[in-house]
């Protein structure tokens, strides 16, 4: 079978006035497309789908925890040393409280008042560098947080009443814990 491959220029004419060419005879045209490849077609079409059919699932906090802006904070009931509310934080999925600022302070503060307690937080001294530094390894920035009281070799932080102080880790103090939540998404298979 003949095939033949015909050419057409799409530019419109520069030259004012209708534009017509003689009729040509032109024998049959077989016209070819090229499809996308199939993987192509597979990840457009999840992508696609995911945009259209997923939707944010409604998280929440375990039974017992607070719910405040995108985290869930655990109030010991139980005292410990700071190592020992490190570990239990650690065995609910959780970890010790990272402060991220002045209202998320306020909030555990007032949630914690008249507990007549000290709250471990994820704050410790380091003598080897004189730092204060977060268990997830940053140092405190004292604009965030001001820390009050004696700070020693062996110094962790507490929440106490209206305060952050500095406290031997080796004391007994109840503690919070803190999980960020995970807003999952749930897929329509329908």
């Amino acid at each position: 079978m003949d095939t033949a491959r015909v050419y057409l220029n799409l530019k419109p004419s520069r030259t004012p006035g209708p534009q017509c060419a003689p009729p040509l005879s032109v024998p049959p045209v077989r016209v070819l497309i090229q499809k996308p490849s199939r993987e192509k077609c597979c990840v457009f079409i999840q992508e696609s789908l995911s945009k259209t059919t997923d939707s944010p699932a409604k998280v929440e906090c375990p039974q017992d925890w607070l719910s405040h802006r995108d985290k869930c904070f655990h109030v010991s009931q139980d005292t410990n040393t700071w190592k020992g509310g490190l570990a239990d934080c650690d065995g609910k999925g959780a970890t010790l409280l990272l402060i991220q600022d002045q209202e998320e302070l306020r909030f555990l503060q007032d949630s914690t008042r008249g507990k007549g307690n000290s709250f471990w937080i994820g704050l410790s001294y380091t003598s080897s560098d004189k730092n204060w530094k977060w268990i997830n390894g940053s140092t405190l920035n004292s604009d965030v947080l001001k820390i009050t009281g004696d700070t020693e070799k062996d110094s962790c932080a507490v929440i106490f009443r209206d305060k952050v102080t500095s406290e031997s880790c080796a004391s007994d103090n109840r503690w919070i814990c803190q999980k960020e939540l995970k807003h999952e998404t749930t897929s329509n298979d329908s």
